[in-house]
């Protein structure tokens, strides 16, 4: 103690010493658009020699200490935005950049959309997949599986138009997490294929596919990603005018069409209003000659969306109110209802957040998101005029986080009422799961290590009573359970020169949910009666992923490689292998119900992996080649079988034009036969198709009118979609002629 004691005079000696001859050489600065003079949240400043950076605050102000060097060249970059690059002589002391104006790209121009969480943005796995302006309006469709299919490791699957969800890399349901600006959507899709995802995807601006660590911010359930969807209204960038945008559309192959405005109004200097309508109808689908209308496909969307904004200083406010409605139809067949089913679903969505710039232990933003999701589902054999199944929860979320240069800290709490009608005897549950997470950055060289982690609790309180009944479980079986799961992830990511490499490794850990252990009852939509498994144990995934890219000014180049064993995979299997009364089949009902099989949850050995590759090539100024392919195999460990519903290979090719203000894109995909297939499915043949998209623009200093059509399958070939339920009965739809007409002003 006496030795320690005599030392801390030569430790202050040294501090007092080392701070007379160190210097805290500092930038600053504001960053605001040119044109309208007003500040610009989340434009990123880097120093590429440094290795270090920050993003603008919400009055567009910045800082970055710590600075070493009498030289320090920096690059100030935002989306829509000119890049700037300032050369700067460091003073021993702060340096002040004044005002720095940015110029909207006018070439690059995509209606300016903004990532909700930009402002300190990790960085990226270089699988991750982004669409925003105009990469977003050319594929732009009605449900977001259509919209994302012909990216590169994304397929689809539906059984029909209303219902189509997408699938990553083979993964669906719950091993993905679909959310809206961060948080999920809280809907049913992720537990059967013939629940919708509640969105139209008229009302965003963009799409985000996240991968590697940054995953874990967002969910446990992640393995497959993470598919992030941006409202454009809910763009927490100030604006200074009335801002209006209309969107309008049709297709041929449902005879369908949609409209949609958003209008943006500012008053009192800092406050905000933004409102959005939409409304989208759609027929039967059309398939070639001489398959014709596939009867009870149709669908129609309904969405009222408000928000409000508030700016202090230093944070921002804001709060939106949100109903979305869709009445869709399943299509009739021999293995289960034969008239169909349609399928009515509402969700009401509240929300509020705040957002606030900090300077806290390295931290320097504050953000909190709740979210309060009613949602309802419905589900009657066409026809009749009662609902056999009805499904509905409310969803309680809470969300707080930290974040700073290269680190995340937050926590979830979320809250779920779910409950069950008419014949489905699921019992009603309350599910309570609170979370931990957080997500850090560490310079090495040349190499950012990146790691993250999830700790989270779920407890499922089923309500059981004397005035239950089930038909397959014992009630003795419904009791109360908890899981602590843990997840985590670690990435290697560099770039050098013209080269990038990302490696990673995940460990995801994913509760069973409701449906999966107390399901007993027939589910229309999809042919079944389920049954579910109350001794489940959390589902763990161990997964590998390595991606090499390289680009120069004319070519881009990206290979990935993923590998992902889980040995107790959460599926849904069918029961025995044709009709025996009595047996392995129920009978539900008679006449147009049909008969329905027996389908329960088991826990099986499962690989997935695969790999993909993406090139572009820039042949001259006008020209741009572009080209993917993608591979997914499933392996059932469990009996040494394929893993059934696993997508095909597939090849994209594509010739892009620009002849501004005119563009065209010729795409020509090849979907390889699918013979690889578990037990009680059926192989898929091959197939070719060619999708044309040309746009149009008109720009001026007050509006631009964006034209967009898209012609899919344009000779009218007969394909079959191996992921579709409804195979079987009818082809995918013929050659569709989609039309967009959008105004921003």
């Amino acid at each position: 103690m006496v030795k320690k004691i005599e030392l801390y005079p030569v430790w202050a000696f040294a501090i007092i010493i080392s701070s007379i001859f160190s210097q805290d050489k500092s930038i600053s600065g504001s960053i605001l658009d040119n044109e309208t003079k007003m500040p610009i949240h989340g434009a990123t400043v880097f120093s590429k020699n440094l290795e270090i950076g920050t993003s603008s605050k919400v009055d567009g102000s910045f800082v970055i200490k710590n600075l070493s060097g009498n030289e320090l060249e920096i690059e100030i970059s935002m989306m829509g935005y000119k890049k700037v690059s300032k050369l700067i002589a460091l003073k021993n002391t702060g340096n002040d950049l004044g005002k720095i104006y940015l110029d909207v790209d006018i070439l690059k121009f995509q209606e300016l959309n903004v990532d909700a969480h930009s402002e300190m943005k990790p960085t990226s796995f270089l699988s991750n997949i982004e669409l925003a302006g105009d990469s977003y309006h050319k594929v732009l469709k009605s449900t977001l599986a259509l919209t994302i299919q012909e990216q590169t490791g994304l397929s689809i699957r539906s059984m029909g138009q209303g219902s189509a969800q997408p699938v990553l890399r083979g993964y669906k349901g719950h091993r993905f997490l679909l959310t809206d600006d961060g948080i999920t959507t809280g809907d049913l899709s992720s537990t059967s294929i013939d629940h919708a995802v509640s969105t139209d995807m008229g009302a965003y601006s963009g799409i985000e596919i996240i991968r590697g660590p940054e995953a874990l911010l967002y969910g446990s359930n992640t393995i497959g990603g993470v598919i992030d969807l941006s409202r454009d209204i809910n763009n927490e960038n100030r604006f200074k005018t009335l801002m209006v945008k209309t969107l309008i559309g049709a297709e041929s192959a449902n005879k369908g069409h949609f409209q949609n405005v958003t209008i943006k109004a500012p008053f009192k200097s800092n406050h905000q209003l933004s409102f959005s309508l939409l409304n989208r109808k759609s027929g039967n689908q059309i398939s070639p000659e001489p398959y014709g209308t596939l009867k009870n496909t149709q669908a129609l969307n309904r969405e009222i969306h408000s928000n409000y904004m508030y700016f202090g200083n230093d944070f921002y406010s804001s709060f939106s109110l949100e109903r979305f409605e869709t009445d869709y139809g399943i299509p009739g067949s021999p293995e289960g209802h034969i008239n169909g089913v349609d399928i009515s679903m509402y969700r009401n969505t509240q929300k509020f957040s705040f957002h606030k710039d900090i300077s806290i232990s390295g931290f320097q933003t504050f953000d909190v998101d709740q979210r309060y999701i009613d949602y309802s589902h419905s589900e009657s054999v066409t026809e009749d005029s009662y609902p056999s199944v009805i499904l509905s929860h409310q969803i309680l979320t809470l969300n707080a986080k930290l974040s700073g240069n290269q680190k995340t800290i937050g926590s979830l709490f979320k809250i779920r009422n779910f409950q069950s009608q008419e014949f489905y005897w699921t019992p009603d549950c309350k599910e309570i799961s609170i979370s931990l997470y957080g997500l850090s950055e560490k310079n090495i060289r040349n190499y950012t290590l990146q790691s993250s982690f999830r700790l989270e609790n779920n407890s499922i309180v089923p309500d059981v009573g004397s005035e239950y009944f089930y038909a397959n479980l014992d009630i003795n079986q419904i009791t109360d359970k908890n899981f602590l799961l843990f997840s985590a992830a670690v990435a290697l990511i560099t770039v050098r020169e013209n080269w990038e490499l990302s490696l990673g490794s995940m460990f995801t850990s994913r509760a069973p949910s409701i449906e999966d252990l107390y399901s007993d009852g027939p589910h229309l939509g999809v042919y079944n009666y389920e049954i579910g498994l109350p001794e489940l144990e959390s589902e763990r995934t161990y997964g590998l992923e390595g991606s090499l890219g390289y680009n120069n000014e004319k070519t881009k180049l990206k290979i990935t490689s993923y590998q992902n064993y889980s040995p107790n995979y959460h599926l849904s299997k069918k029961m025995g292998e044709g009709y025996e009364p009595g047996a392995d089949w129920i009978e539900w009902g008679s006449g147009s119900a049909g008969w329905l099989y027996m389908y329960q949850m088991d826990g099986l050995e499962v690989y997935i992996h695969g790999y993909e590759t993406e090139f572009q090539y820039k042949l001259n100024k006008l020209i741009d080649l572009e080209g993917s392919f993608s591979a997914t195999r499933g392996e059932n460990l469990t009996d040494n079988s394929p893993l059934y519903y696993v997508p095909p290979d597939k090849i994209l090719l594509s010739t892009e034009v620009y002849l501004s203000p005119f563009s065209i894109n010729l795409m020509h995909k090849k979907v390889f036969s699918q013979n690889r297939v578990g037990l009680y499915e059926e192989t898929t043949p091959g197939y070719e198709t060619y999708n044309l998209i040309g746009t149009y623009t008109i720009r001026s200093t007050q509006a631009i009118h964006k034209f967009i059509l898209q012609i899919d399958n344009i000779f009218d070939r007969k394909y079959y979609n191996h992921l579709s339920r409804i195979k079987s009965i009818m082809p995918e739809k013929g050659r569709n002629i989609g039309f967009q007409y959008r105004l921003n002003f």
